[in-house]
């Protein structure tokens, strides 16, 4: 993603992440992943998304709250991985919203 810049050093983080199974289903932490930064991309930490009930009528939601960063920092951002993505798997990320 690109750099949030926190007002203050951060050390813990949250993340909600909407998605759409586009083809077959993704499974969380394996097919998706979503990592968290304080320090600019420089390391990240993966978190563990929780499946929340649906955002809409389609579109998949999960969290994590309360992640604790190994690199604290002021300059947040979030990577998403997809795997094992192919003709009868693909994952469609909707939103992300991070949480400091």
């Amino acid at each position: 993603s690109v750099t949030i810049n926190a007002a203050s050093t951060t050390s813990k983080m949250g993340v909600v992440v909407t998605y759409t199974d586009h083809a077959g289903t993704a499974t969380l932490n394996t097919d998706l992943k979503l990592s968290l930064s304080a320090d600019n991309g420089s390391n990240y930490t993966l978190v563990t998304l929780v499946a929340q009930p649906n955002f809409a009528a389609g579109v998949k939601m999960a969290k994590a709250n309360d992640v604790t960063i190994s690199n604290t920092g002021t300059q947040l951002k979030y990577k998403v991985e997809f795997a094992n993505q192919s003709a009868s798997k693909e994952t469609r990320v909707n939103g992300v919203s991070l949480q400091y």
